[in-house]
């Protein structure tokens, strides 16, 4: 409740309105390139919010006489300043800190009571006409009116004890925001109670049966019922995607040693964890080269350098990388060409109903073939038939994994035969 409260008190909080204000009018006013709030208190003026050529002066209090923010506090008209370089009435220092030259100071006033100025400012002189007065005016009697109407709401919604009201006042003023902080603490009782588990996929030998690796993979046995893939979108969507993926890392990691000594483990990680110091301390004090990193996509990948830099790092301790869901977009065929993966795993996608469909071979082909001439080595994921599996051989890929080879499980169920179908 009282998270609820802070949330519902941030989005009614006053100084937010105004802001939101200032950075506005510098859309509604075109000619103005800086706007401002000061709020009037024992003689003084306070820059609360500020916003373009006036950003720098928030936090700055100055006294209202000799200024014509404080000439428009005494008379309650809206002053204007034509050239500030020839007009007497301004703080012409000040004036030329920030560079303006038109000024334009609109009061704010709660009956007779003085509240502050709405002050915007051009680099030009007569930069403002009658139209900007107008509008102006406009945003100020909503200034007003706001400060007290979000101090009001502020206090109703705060009062709220129950959670049918409260929820309702939280989505009235921002939709869709209970459910999000229903989310967030979902997520972060699982990471407080470690409530989720790694069980593991074997990756075998598609001429043997042999178990060559691992895929680590998590479960979430807590409500809502939904797959991995469901917790950790909900996780990034709350803001805690990346300590939650940090936290499935670490306790498949923690996994390796109960692997037969000469298999590897893949982990799944997204590119904006992979890159973070905890992960790389995670990777160099394990036994890294018997990592490989399973990159994963939740987000594009804006910056490959700072990525390529990770990587680099993580190689060095002996990790490898593999590319998931080949096949089954551009992103990863950027992967590929930009990052040089040791492994490719083909789409689950692609692997469904190859031995049927004569695309699917030939572009698994292709994708094995290339992988041949850089030196990757290609995994062929879903495999869940006799024919596919069969057709998958036929096109030189070596490794595989899906339900026919093996299921997730514990560790200790890598030891038995993956499966009858194996040649």
């Amino acid at each position: 409740m009282l998270e609820l409260q802070k949330i519902i008190h941030d989005v009614t909080d006053p100084i937010v309105v105004l802001r939101r204000v200032v950075e506005q009018a510098l859309h509604v006013v075109p000619h103005a390139d800086g706007a401002a709030v000061e709020l009037y208190r024992d003689g003084q003026l306070d820059y609360v919010c500020t916003h373009g050529t006036l950003a720098s002066q928030i936090g700055l209090r100055l006294p209202a006489a000799a200024s014509l923010s404080g000439l428009a506090i005494t008379t309650g008209r809206t002053q204007y300043c034509a050239d500030s370089e020839v007009d007497k009435r301004v703080n012409l220092p000040a004036c030329r800190t920030v560079g303006a030259r038109s000024l334009i100071c609109v009061p704010l006033r709660r009956g007779d009571e003085p509240l502050g100025i709405l002050k915007v400012t051009a680099a030009q002189p007569l930069a403002f006409d009658e139209d900007d007065f107008e509008i102006l005016s406009g945003l100020a009697e909503f200034i007003t009116v706001s400060i007290a109407a979000a101090a009001d709401i502020a206090r109703v919604a705060t009062e709220a004890r129950d959670w049918p009201a409260a929820e309702f006042v939280a989505n009235v003023l921002e939709p869709g925001i209970f459910q999000d902080l229903t989310t967030r603490k979902r997520i972060k009782r699982v990471l407080i109670d470690d409530d989720f588990a790694i069980v593991v996929q074997p990756i075998v030998r598609l001429d043997s049966g042999a178990l060559v690796g691992a895929e680590a993979l998590a479960r979430f046995p807590s409500p809502p019922a939904q797959g991995p893939d469901r917790w950790f979108a909900d996780a990034y969507a709350a803001g805690l995607g990346a300590q939650l993926e940090l936290a499935a890392a670490r306790k498949a990691i923690d996994l390796l040693d109960e692997l037969p000594p000469h298999a590897y483990l893949s982990v799944n990680i997204g590119p904006e964890v992979l890159a973070t110091p905890e992960f790389m301390d995670l990777v160099k004090n394990a036994e890294a080269d018997r990592l490989v990193i399973e990159l994963t996509e939740h987000f594009a990948v804006e910056d490959y350098e700072r990525l390529r830099s990770a990587l680099c790092g993580l190689r060095r301790a002996g990790a490898r990388l593999a590319i998931d869901d080949t096949g089954a977009g551009f992103a990863s065929l950027a992967h590929i060409l930009k990052l040089s993966p040791e492994i490719i795993k083909l789409d689950r996608d692609l692997a469904r109903g190859i031995d049927a469909d004569p695309v699917r071979r030939a572009l698994a082909a292709a994708l094995v073939d290339f992988a041949h001439q850089t030196g990757a080595q290609v995994v062929a994921e879903g495999l869940e038939t006799d024919a596919e599996l069969a057709t998958v051989r036929e096109l030189g890929i070596h490794l595989g994994q899906g339900y026919l080879l093996g299921k997730p499980g514990p560790t200790s169920a890598l030891a038995k035969p993956t499966s009858q179908y194996v040649a």
